[in-house]
């Protein structure tokens, strides 16, 4: 449109974004557009709002951003975008900056404003169409101003634009990851959701290093890579974020740390005595518990450590969280049983983990199997044990965030269970279990232990080599 080249991935964003139905309704009325900075998002919005302004006469458009500056570029690359066409630039009636009155109005009665969000902007008028750009910092309050515009509007439509969400800095990302919570569900025709990111970053140092590096990785969240953005740009900025990496994950590779969603009930272990148990060198006495647990669609292995420390507390930790094949992950608990000695071995007989059990048995390993009253009994204790201030834990990422996902669930007898339905459990399922284990089976905790090294595979199999602990 008005003599631009489009990118590919852009041209692929407006058109699944104004595909129509047969009645002439948007596929979608809500779309999401995420994709990391420097990479042309805007360039979709502008084709966009112009396609509106000039295939609509007297559409109403609101264009909102956080920062004022923000709206303001946008504002001066359409206008720019019109004026690079004669015959659109003929079309122009009004453009108007200053006063927070800022807006392109053209002949055929389309009108587009650009504005900052605040808790009453954009009052005052109704809109067909609304654009949030910077969609990870909307507040409630401002949410609540703008909605209402599209109130009686025949055929409305919203896009967002943003990039991934870091929960520690962007206080109200709530609505961005609630959009996209919804689109991941699946259950939602009315949202189209368009995401550029890099696969999920490893939870192993040395695999995620090598995940940061990967070029596919780079191309995966950077669609205009080589356009754009050049490889070489991309290492500077890598090596210019080394003190804060995660920030730089987030930002170039998609990495979003994002709020959890659909936990509007208060924790069940407060997350200020939660971290105040971190203790990343703990001395450690006794003989250990281990716990072997897995995600319910089976795609996630995790093994769990307990032992006592020698203040009389219990430290948990997660030695691995992540796929394997079903005799990779029994090969490597069982060298990880060979060299540590364990107490015990702990597995919910209800848990997806329970199908290792017979490949455990070829190694004259017997794990100690739980029911429902010991799933109960160790999840009351864990709990207790929290709030008493009694555990200690090193502060790993994966464990922090099963605890702040955790729900229970009321068994018959009124006692509980971790729901598994809930986030990903699995590594606090892991752990509440270990500390069971270790507290019903491992008696001896007079003197200090060094745990061992962790074993290294003899060979590189693929049923083995993905699961590198690290406790």
């Amino acid at each position: 449109m008005a003599g631009r080249d489009s990118l590919k991935w852009q041209q692929y964003a407006v058109r699944k974004g104004m595909a129509k139905q047969p009645s002439g309704s948007w596929a979608a009325f809500e779309v999401g557009v995420e994709v990391s900075r420097q990479n042309g998002k805007n360039g979709c919005i502008e084709v966009v709002e112009l396609g509106w302004m000039i295939t609509e006469p007297g559409v109403s458009i609101l264009h909102t951003a956080h920062e004022f500056q923000t709206a303001m570029e946008s504002m001066d690359k359409l206008e720019a975008l019109i004026r690079s066409h004669p015959l659109l630039e003929n079309e122009i009636l009004q453009v108007r900056h200053g006063n927070g009155k800022e807006m392109i109005k053209l002949r055929n009665g389309s009108i587009i404003r650009f504005r900052t969000r605040t808790k009453s902007g954009g009052r005052g008028f109704s809109v067909d169409r609304l654009v949030i750009d910077e969609a990870m910092i909307w507040s409630p309050a401002s949410q609540a101003a703008i909605m209402p515009l599209l109130t009686t509007a025949k055929n409305p439509q919203i896009w967002y634009l943003g990039s991934a969400a870091d929960a520690d800095v962007h206080e109200y990302c709530g609505k961005w990851a609630s959009l996209r919570a919804r689109a991941l569900a699946g259950d939602d025709p009315a949202l189209i959701w368009m995401e550029w990111s890099a696969p999920d970053p490893p939870d192993d140092p040395v695999a995620r290093a090598e995940w940061r590096q990967n070029r596919e990785n780079w191309a995966y969240a950077n669609p205009s890579l080589g356009l754009l953005i050049s490889e070489q740009y991309i290492e500077d900025e890598c090596a210019a974020f080394r003190k804060d990496i995660e920030k730089w994950e987030i930002e170039r590779l998609s990495a979003g740390k994002w709020p959890r969603e659909g936990l509007n009930h208060s924790p069940v272990i407060d997350p200020e005595a939660w971290n105040a148990m971190t203790n990343q060198f703990p001395a450690l006495v006794g003989s250990i518990g281990l716990a072997l647990d897995r995600s319910p669609d089976g795609s996630v292995w995790v093994l769990a450590a307990a032992q006592h420390t020698a203040d009389s507390r219990v430290h948990v930790e997660i030695g691995y969280c992540r796929s394997a094949t079903l005799r990779g992950a029994a090969a490597y608990v069982s060298k990880v049983v060979a060299a540590w000695d364990p107490c015990v071995l702990v597995i919910d007989r209800k848990s997806a983990a329970a199908a290792v059990v017979p490949l455990l048995a070829e190694d004259g390993i017997e794990p100690e199997l739980t029911g429902a009253p010991q799933m109960a009994v160790a999840c009351q204790g864990f709990l207790d044990d929290a709030g008493d201030g009694q555990l200690s834990h090193s502060g790993q990422g994966v464990l922090s965030d099963a605890v702040a996902d955790a729900t229970k669930r009321i068994m018959p007898q009124g006692d509980f269970a971790w729901d598994r339905t809930e986030g990903s459990v699995a590594p606090l399922v892991a752990v509440t279990l270990a500390r069971w284990g270790l507290l019903t089976f491992g008696l001896d905790v007079a003197g200090p232990m060094v745990r061992p090294p962790m074993p290294v595979p003899e060979s590189v199999s693929a049923d083995v080599d993905v699961l590198t602990a690290a406790f």
